[in-house]
């Protein structure tokens, strides 16, 4: 019997669990956006209502969060980021996957399909290398993005 461990998150990774409870919350939302130039006074604000959980935890089973603790990915993640990861998603090239190769410790890395590696955002990381015999083990694909200012 082969029976394997699975890898830690290791030390880029923080995972911080959420609960759902009954209740919905909404908040407004301005569809048109808010201009980072000059304004016109002549722009109406278009209100919405928008729950923040039915945008990004449909499928809660399928849903967790991951704190970023490592530079592996800087500038794109920075220390700090909350990341909503969904493990139902493939993990397609230039995605950004939470994973361990050959049961390595799980970290975010973006996936180069083409050229079968791993790539952090930050060039002072090399890339991984992924061969036919490595075993990938992928948690889930970051499709959001929570940051404090």
């Amino acid at each position: 019997m082969n029976l394997t461990k699975r890898p830690s998150l290791g030390k880029e990774l923080v995972h911080v669990p959420f609960r759902i409870k009954d209740q919905k919350i909404y908040v407004t939302y301005y569809q048109d956006g808010v201009q980072a130039g000059f304004p016109s006074p002549a722009d109406d604000f278009k209100e919405m209502p928008l729950s923040l959980d039915e945008t990004y935890l449909q499928d809660p089973e399928a849903t967790y969060f991951i704190k970023v603790v490592g530079h592996s990915m800087h500038p794109t993640l920075q220390i700090g980021d909350l990341l909503i990861v969904k493990s139902n998603l493939p993990f397609d090239d230039g995605n950004l996957g939470i994973v361990s190769i050959n049961h390595t410790d799980f970290t975010v890395k973006r996936l180069d399909a083409k050229a079968h590696r791993l790539i952090a955002d930050n060039k002072n990381f090399p890339p991984i290398k992924m061969n036919e015999e490595d075993t990938i083990i992928c948690l889930g694909v970051v499709k959001h993005l929570l940051r404090d200012l």
